[in-house]
């Protein structure tokens, strides 16, 4: 008996803790409580609530020591074999999911909130359910996809406002969060009205519920609608007041998205010196976080800052800073993760419900058979030959099916991956332009100008700067492609290489001008630029062959070197940044590059880019 009122106790306690669905801050003495509690556990029932709780409060400082408490809970569950407390492991995957959403993880995210909603699903608990729907809009949210998490969020509303206990101040609450998401996704598609409609709804829900974290969240939401506005004084008011009370709850993931919104309207407002330094803060405490969508977001409007202060130089190595951290959380594997995921479930959702009908399907043949056997034997084939029938022609539209919808995922994430290259030229492009026609000309008065003067040392300093300033726009883009042509751009990349190492060079480059598009010969050039920089870098080679030939209908296109080559097989499965481009740039100009090596007998490169005639 005493055990059962032990279970009884323990249940309630923690379907309470569950149910404040974000509390307010963590507060240090329910932490040392907690601690205490745990401490001095002597049954693993009593160690695992603690566990949970504790996880949930600590969280509210930024999951530094939530991850271990995780691990334990879950290891007990394990250990345990609970049945009755399986929606227990439901919270433990959802803390998992928001553990790795803070820390930029969301392919990661996305399978561990799946697993608690099959949980929460099978035991119907509709409001956790909502919980999960408005994290994956979150996670999609980060990932771009807008429209799709306004689905998302949009169905956390409806299952969440369908509860039973819709006015316990937990699910009002609730809405607040999930109008204020799907605000965030309709502000990211510029549709201001709608934006509007959800920021003030989810301060509706807060204020009634006195949830001052919430309230003050859209609030700054609705800044940022201002700021859009141009209504700059006003939107900077709201932020600065959010991050007083950010500060006093020490709410560190807020902080630094504070800092960011505080810095860029002072960008707005020229007054660039507080700019910089709100976004320093941002930057050093992101780091200590590892909150990497943050990091990249600060690095980025860091850049863009250092541009308008005509700070070039900074400038490119913060862009450069900005690509590393974005491609970490939102690259194309990412991307292509996300969808296996979400195909991986909902396959197998459909698979359990196939399965449940065939079983049911069977049940029933089986019985009239056993009837029809005693009417007749040709009516009992007949309704096996039509069963067949029917289950061959579902497995064939489901097949077709399921070939479209994977040639269609194949296609989108092709053109993301294009898409995100182009990108990366135009923006180079953009810096590239700006190094030479502002601050190169600049550099060239300054030296004219120490020439008259007759200051020897100042002149050669401006010289040599307007150098490094040049050097730093060719390599961002090639502008030998346009002034030379691709075929001499090749050759003067060809002598530099040359020039600068101890690589024997034999080629035989045949004029290839006025044959591609600007954009395919600025790719293709690319493609060379990076085959060549990877020999100089890893191959240890001693002579390099290259060849370009013109043919009827193709440019041919070899590049091989007698370096010490490398295992093709082992490289494929852990292929770097730099190879998984050039082979986007090659789809990009409908060619295939083949790439052929062995250990201690070097590596070569071919590809054939087809002409269109006419």
């Amino acid at each position: 008996m005493k055990y059962i009122v032990l279970y009884i106790v323990i249940l309630i306690t923690i379907n309470v803790a569950f149910a404040q669905d974000i509390v307010t801050r963590a507060n240090d003495s329910i932490l040392k409580k907690l601690t205490h509690t745990y401490q001095l556990a002597e049954n693993d029932s009593v160690k695992f609530l603690s566990l949970i709780k504790l996880s949930r409060y600590e969280a509210q400082r930024g999951f530094k020591e939530t991850l271990p408490h995780l691990d334990e809970a879950l290891s007990i569950y394990n250990t345990q074999k609970y049945t009755l407390d399986s929606m227990y492991l439901g919270d433990i995957y959802r803390f998992y999911g928001t553990i790795n959403s803070r820390h930029g993880n969301i392919s990661e995210s996305l399978k561990f909130n799946l697993k608690a909603k099959d949980i929460y699903t099978r035991l119907d608990k509709k409001v956790r359910i909502a919980v999960i729907d408005n994290n994956i809009s979150i996670l999609y949210n980060l990932a771009g996809d807008y429209r799709k998490s306004i689905v998302y969020g949009k169905s956390a509303i409806k299952i969440n406002s369908e509860a039973k206990k819709i006015k316990s101040l937990g699910l009002l609450r609730n809405l607040g969060f999930y109008h204020n998401n799907i605000g965030r996704s309709f502000l990211a598609l510029k549709k201001m009205d709608s934006a509007m409609y959800h920021f003030a709804t989810a301060k509706d829900y807060f204020s009634k519920t006195d949830y001052e974290i919430g309230w003050y969240r859209a609030n700054s939401n609705i800044a940022e609608i201002f700021e859009s506005q141009g209504k700059l004084t006003q939107s900077l008011s709201i932020y600065l007041e959010k991050l007083e009370h950010q500060i006093d709850g020490d709410y560190r993931q807020g902080i630094v998205d504070t800092y960011l919104n505080i810095s860029r309207v002072h960008m707005k407002l020229k007054a660039y010196t507080k700019a910089l330094v709100y976004s320093k803060k941002a930057i050093a405490l992101a780091k200590e976080e590892n909150f990497i969508s943050l990091l990249a977001k600060a690095y980025l409007q860091k850049a863009e800052m250092l541009k308008a202060m005509n700070r070039y130089k900074e400038a490119y190595k913060n862009i450069s800073l900005y690509h590393i951290y974005n491609d970490s959380l939102v690259n194309i594997d990412n991307v292509k993760k996300i969808q296996e995921i979400e195909l991986t479930y909902n396959f197998r959702k459909e698979k359990v419900k196939d399965s449940l009908q065939l079983v049911k399907e069977r049940e029933i043949a089986e019985t009239n058979t056993e009837l029809l056997k005693k009417e007749s034997k040709i009516k009992s084939q007949w309704m096996l030959f039509g069963g067949i029938g029917l289950l061959a022609v579902f497995i064939i539209l489901y097949l077709l099916r399921s070939n479209t919808f994977a040639k269609k995922q194949q296609e989108l994430q092709t053109q993301f991956s294009q898409d995100l290259i182009n990108g990366q030229e135009q923006e180079r492009a953009h810096l590239a332009r700006e190094l030479h026609d502002s601050v190169g000309q600049k550099l060239m008065l300054l030296s004219k100008q120490t020439k008259n003067i007759g200051n020897t040392n100042m002149q050669h300093l401006a010289s040599a700067t307007l150098e490094d300033v040049r050097e730093i726009s060719r390599g961002l883009h090639p502008s030998n492609l346009e002034r030379l042509g691709l075929t001499e751009a090749i050759n003067a990349l060809i002598y530099d290489i040359n020039a600068n190492t101890d690589l024997f060079f034999t080629e035989n480059i045949e004029n290839v001008d006025n044959i591609l598009s600007k954009e395919s010969e600025l790719h293709l050039y690319r493609i060379i630029q990076e085959s060549l920089s990877n020999i100089v870098k890893h191959a240890e080679a001693k002579a390099v062959k290259f060849t370009i030939q013109k043919e009827e209908n193709t440019v041919d296109i070899s590049i091989s070197d007698n370096g010490k080559g490398f295992d093709i097989a082992s490289k494929r499965n852990n292929m770097s940044l730099g190879i998984k481009t050039l082979f986007e740039r090659a789809k990009i100009i409908n060619t295939h590059i083949d790439l052929q090596s062995n250990l201690g007998k070097g590596t070569m490169l071919t590809l054939s880019i087809p002409i269109k005639n006419g």
